[in-house]
């Protein structure tokens, strides 16, 4: 069967060139850009970390953007051996992009049978999304194939009763998961719950161990530093009971699970599928037998509901479950799809095969949809971020400005950041963290006093953000220069950005400085009168 090999591997490598091939010649310079301006403060932090020590978008300040250990410890690596190259987070999601690949590939192989090979190969692009996530150039690649190992050595560990080489294997898998995407800790819970159950109880002890070693050290090494224990992004976007628990819990239950649109369109078909399947084959058996024997689907599942819950839903963040889902779902189709071929055309068999179709459908679905985010999104980010960046390195290298869409400004302009989201800038984010309980108005007018303040007092010289992002509104007494406005926006959260300063004279200044530079003729620049 390992011609099959070669074909999942011919299908990913011809995929992902076409992708990247076509994102590639629709920009203006010689250099790719990645599609998401986030996977620049991957790099910004790499670089300063390898460079000076510093955790941080920053010069002199341990603010922690990332939410990957691994990733950036990774490319920092490579940055300090190396030298700076901003091809590293491809060449890591190109590498991380085959072994998924692989590892798919030889779950199917080692422990099912061709047929499950044969679907595995026409799902496992559509499903996992796995050519987006390389060209991306983020930690997800890297994530999902974690997740792909774990689901291979979990199955590998109950098959051998947990022999020793077999639980090192999945141990130091689970420890690179926490360090990957700190969202591994619901995959990591849900694991050992399964263990504990199943009354092993060494194994699930070491599980939480491996699982909770890195993000215990990096909490204390933030908290040291002046930060938090989690990075400031997971804080932030991050949903957790306050204040009553109970309508706090049942609040984010809502938003999460109940009134998520996007939990019905990736993981309905799928969740009945196997609903379908456990009431099919386990209907007069007890529970500890469910657990005993599906453990890989209660794994998953759960993971599902705490990730929907607790963390983010959408776009990137959902595919290393999808890929997860993809090793379940395939064995469990060929099973009924069999049953329907050998004349066994009951309700249930039907029941499952269709949403069995709804679940292939969702990923033709996705498949579609990224095609236009991966073409046009790399040319977004070029004519928008990344022309800020080279802007603020020309006019402006080192000096205090205030953004709130950070990666490539970070990058590519080596300034002193202020971001108004947080996510680059603690101070802020603690900020936003102790009012997160205030009602939207009061967060918005309190939120306002205090950005507006500490920008005065912080003597920032100008600022480049989506005006709609400010708390309440941009401060009356903020100068606004210029807008920069692109066409066809995807790949970026607004298609204008305005220019703003603090006082006339560096108003003037700037309006200089936006006049002398070469600007990206795709970009339209609109002067603002000012008194």
């Amino acid at each position: 069967m390992r011609k099959y090999l070669i074909y999942y591997i011919l299908l990913f490598t011809v995929v992902t060139g076409f992708y990247f091939l076509y994102a590639y010649f629709q920009l203006s310079g010689n250099q790719f850009i990645y599609p998401i301006d986030d996977a620049y403060i991957h790099l910004a932090i790499a670089r300063k970390f390898g460079e000076s020590g510093f955790w941080s978008i920053n010069f002199n300040s341990f603010d922690s953007a990332s939410s990957s250990i691994l990733y950036t410890l990774l490319l920092s690596s490579l940055i300090k051996v190396f030298g700076e190259n901003v091809y590293y987070p491809m060449f890591l999601n190109v590498a991380a992009g085959y072994l998924t690949t692989y590892w798919i590939y030889k779950y199917l192989k080692d422990f099912y049978s061709e047929n499950e090979l044969k679907l595995g190969l026409f799902l496992f692009l559509p499903v996992s999304l796995l050519y987006v996530m390389v060209i991306l150039g983020m930690e997800q690649t890297i994530h999902m194939l974690l997740s792909v190992v774990a689901i291979y050595f979990i199955k590998k560990n109950f098959d051998s009763d947990f022999e020793k080489r077999d639980l090192i294997k999945l141990l130091f898998t689970i420890l690179f998961l926490a360090m990957v995407r700190f969202e591994s800790m619901f995959f990591i819970f849900c694991l050992g719950i399964i263990l504990l159950f199943n009354k092993k109880l060494k194994e699930a002890v070491l599980v939480f161990l491996f699982g909770a070693l890195p993000i215990i050290v990096f909490g204390v090494i933030s908290v040291m530093n002046g930060g938090f224990f989690f990075p400031n992004s997971v804080i932030i976007k991050g949903s957790y009971p306050e204040g009553n628990v109970l309508i706090s819990i049942w609040s984010i239950f809502k938003k999460g699970i109940l009134l998520n649109i996007s939990f019905y369109k990736l993981f309905l078909f799928p969740l009945v599928c196997i609903g379908i399947y456990l009431v099919d084959q386990y209907r007069s058996s007890k529970l500890k037998v469910l657990f005993k024997k599906e453990y890989l689907l209660f794994i998953i599942v759960g993971t599902i509901l705490l990730q929907s819950v607790f963390a983010v839903i959408r776009y990137r963040y959902e595919n290393y479950l999808m890929a997860m889902l993809l090793m379940v779902m395939v064995p469990m189709g060929i099973e009924y799809f069999k049953k329907i071929k050998l004349g066994r055309k009951i309700l249930i068999n039907y029941l499952f095969a269709f949403f069995f179709v709804g679940f292939c459908l969702v990923g033709v679905y996705r498949f579609i949809i990224s095609d236009s985010a991966v073409k046009i999104s790399s040319k977004n980010v070029e004519e928008q971020q990344v022309e800020m960046g080279r802007f603020l390195n020309r006019f402006y290298k080192g000096q205090k400005i205030v953004a709130n869409d950070i990666g490539a400004i970070a990058y590519f302009g080596n300034v002193q950041l202020l971001d108004i989201v947080g996510l680059g800038s603690t101070d802020v984010a603690r900020f936003y963290i102790e009012n997160k309980g205030l009602d939207e108005t009061r967060l918005n007018n309190k939120f306002y006093t205090f950005l507006t303040d500490y920008i005065a007092k912080k003597h920032y010289k100008v600022a480049v953000i989506y005006p709609d992002w400010y708390p309440d509104h941009v401060p009356n007494s903020w100068i606004p220069v210029a807008s920069w406005k692109i066409e066809n926006s995807i790949g970026t959260a607004q298609n204008r950005v305005v220019w703003y300063a603090f006082n006339m004279e560096d108003a003037n200044t700037l309006k200089e400085n936006l006049k002398k530079f070469d600007l990206n003729r795709n970009v339209t620049e609109y002067f603002y009168i000012y008194e």
